[in-house]
């Protein structure tokens, strides 16, 4: 699937306006007393100060810092392309003193050592060149369950991997046809053409002639070689407005010919290919209307997104990794710090969309 993410740009385009979408909003701790109820912001909770005080440092452990829409983003990306990534902590020195970060990582970038783990930064990294997180490294993992196996990821891009193939398989079979045609081919001419000459043959001997017509046709392919060639690199040459004069017998001009090593082009290629990119489009968690319509939107730009759109695909998205944050990180930080396991309960992560959803028309409403 990352090959394929890769390698098609329809598909790398839609699952980043997605990603970038998404990381406009903004996700913080709150408390539900009700769960038919939506969360309150646990800032304004009725709460005891410890868990707010607990909720809130571990929040900003993790987003803030202007972390967040980075964590989203690549969080996004993994579940879109292969449903599952990991959630890790990095301990790194700095000015002598320890600094955790938090970071997103692919399934691929995190590798098995023989005690632990580690990080793989590139793709063909020796494993010697492998960086080992610290025995104590926070590692959770995140993943949309599969319907059939709760513990295998799920993603789009499962069922699309043998028409992105044979997307790819079509788009090289044009690609070679059209390089096929980039050579000029081969010019057959008789040997009895020469260029125009004044010197008369009749005097000189049999060896002095077979010697002159033998540079007599080099001299023909030096000039016919240049009259092409030349035009190209000087368009003010008289080799682009006059042709070239070649004397030689009758009969043999009609001989001359172009012979081509050229791929016959199959316009069914192209259809088959078009027919194969719209299957992949309309599969994928992405409306095809939001991948082509909104093709040259900046995202610095405040992208403004429809009702309908939100609620049916950004929406469920940000509702899992809410709920999967809070599992595999808030809860877990929650009781270590000792908060009351009746509050842990009630705490959870939500979401403030208003970064992305459109603005109501009030002029609508008042009609």
């Amino acid at each position: 699937a990352w090959e394929y993410f890769d390698a098609i740009g329809e598909i790398k385009y839609a699952f980043n306006l997605f990603a970038n979408i998404l990381s406009r909003i903004r996700i913080h701790a709150a408390y539900v007393e009700d769960d038919q109820d939506t969360p309150t912001p646990i800032k304004v909770a009725d709460v005891s100060d410890h868990t707010k005080e607990a909720a809130d440092i571990a929040m900003r452990q993790v987003f803030g810092g202007g972390k967040q829409a980075e964590i989203l983003r690549k969080s996004s990306i993994n579940i879109l392309v292969v449903g599952e990534c990991y959630l890790i902590s990095e301990t790194e020195w700095q000015a002598g003193y320890p600094k955790t970060k938090w970071r997103v990582v692919s399934t691929d970038k995190l590798v098995p050592l023989g005690k632990g783990f580690g990080l793989k930064n590139r793709r063909n990294r020796q494993a010697k060149d492998i960086k080992p997180l610290a025995s104590d490294a926070f590692m959770g993992r995140i993943w949309r369950e599969h319907p059939r196996y709760s513990d295998e990821p799920d993603s789009s891009m499962r069922a699309l991997c043998d028409l992105c193939n044979e997307l790819l398989l079509l788009s090289r079979t044009v690609r070679a046809t059209a390089r096929s045609r980039l050579n000029a081919g081969a010019l057959f001419v008789p040997d009895e053409f020469s260029v125009s000459q004044d010197v008369t043959t009749d005097a000189l001997d049999e060896e002095d002639l077979d010697a002159y017509i033998e540079d007599d046709h080099d001299e023909f392919e030096d000039q016919l070689v240049d009259a092409m060639t030349t035009p190209i690199s000087d368009e003010g040459s008289a080799s682009a407005v006059v042709p070239l004069l070649i004397r030689g017998p009758a009969e043999a001009g009609e001989k001359i010919r172009l012979i081509k090593f050229e791929r016959a082009f199959d316009p069914q290629l192209t259809n088959r290919a078009d027919r194969a990119l719209e299957r992949i489009l309309q599969g994928i968690e992405l409306p095809k209307e939001i991948v082509t319509g909104l093709s040259n939107i900046k995202y610095s730009n405040a992208i403004q997104i429809n009702e309908s759109f939100y609620t049916s695909h950004i929406e469920p998205l940000v509702l899992m990794l809410c709920d999967v944050y809070r599992t595999i990180y808030l809860e877990p930080a929650l009781i270590k710090a000792g908060c009351d396991p009746i509050e842990i309960e009630k705490t959870v992560i939500w979401y403030d969309p208003s970064g992305i959803t459109t603005a109501p028309d009030k002029s609508t409403a008042a009609n």
